[in-house]
């Protein structure tokens, strides 16, 4: 059988009590500890501000790489919704849109489904349109078209 241990309430308190004269060190701990709490209320604030800008710049990126995209495809955010990018894998070391991986991921999206292309997007040269003729030599037709004036 286990003897019964004696111990003083004392001495089994988890929590001290401080002694009479230990006033001060305690009113310098609430001070301490209010300080804390203002610093650590300052960083969540800082960290607040620092995802919001981070999300705005995100957004911003975002759309400059969809107008980009837009060139080439009828809906420039189909890029990402479509394509399975994110914005980060369409940036450069600096952080910039990287125009080259842009069209590669454009081209691999229009491979893949293309119909997805812009329907606006310029042709080139086709043939239409005024063009500017090398002088000739006059014809009969011009001789008479100009005889009476």
């Amino acid at each position: 059988m286990a003897e019964p241990t004696t111990e003083t309430p004392e001495q089994n308190s988890p929590i001290s009590e401080p002694a009479p004269g230990d006033q001060n060190s305690t009113s310098e701990n609430s001070s301490a500890n209010r300080e804390a709490a203002k610093y650590r209320t300052k960083l969540r604030e800082a960290e607040g501000k620092i995802e919001a800008a981070e999300a705005r710049i995100t957004a911003l990126l975002r759309k400059e790489i969809e107008a980009h995209a837009g060139k080439s495809l009828a809906v420039g955010a189909d890029l990402f919704t479509l394509g399975e990018v994110a914005v980060t894998d369409l940036l450069d070391s600096e952080g910039n849109p990287d125009t080259e991986t842009i069209d590669a991921a454009v081209e691999v999206l229009l491979k893949t489904r293309p119909g997805l292309g812009n329907p606006n997007r310029p042709w080139g040269d086709v043939g239409g349109g005024h063009r500017e003729v090398a002088e000739r030599a006059p014809t009969m037709h011009d001789a008479l078209r100009y005889k009476g004036r």
